[in-house]
C-alpha cells in the first residue's frame, strides 16, 4: 500500500487548523460569558447607587423645603442612611 504523504500532512495540518479554531471558540465563549456576569452585577451596583442618590437626596430637600432653609450635610446624612434602610430592606 503507497501512502500519499502529502496528502496526509495536508489532512492532519487541516485537522489542527480546525481543532485550534474551535478550542479558541470555546475559550472565548467561556470569556464572554463571564464578562457578561460582571457587566450585570457592575449594571446592578450602578443602578442601586443611583437609586441610593436619589432617595437620599430627595430626602435632603424634601426636609430642607419643610423647614425652609439650605440642605445641610446631616440631611444627606440621614438621607442616605434612610435610602440604606430601604435598599437593605429589599
Amino acid at each position: 500500500m503507497k501512502v500519499n504523504w502529502e496528502a496526509l500532512g495536508i489532512t492532519i495540518g487541516l485537522i489542527m487548523v480546525a481543532v485550534s479554531i474551535l478550542v479558541v471558540g470555546l475559550m472565548a465563549r467561556t470569556k464572554m460569558l463571564g464578562l457578561t456576569v460582571r457587566a450585570a452585577t457592575l449594571e446592578k451596583q450602578i443602578e442601586t447607587g443611583v437609586k441610593r442618590n436619589i432617595i437620599a437626596h430627595e430626602y435632603a430637600f424634601s426636609k430642607a423645603r419643610c423647614e425652609k432653609r439650605a440642605i445641610t450635610l446631616d440631611d444627606l446624612k440621614e438621607g442616605y442612611a434612610l435610602a440604606d434602610k430601604f435598599i437593605r430592606g429589599k
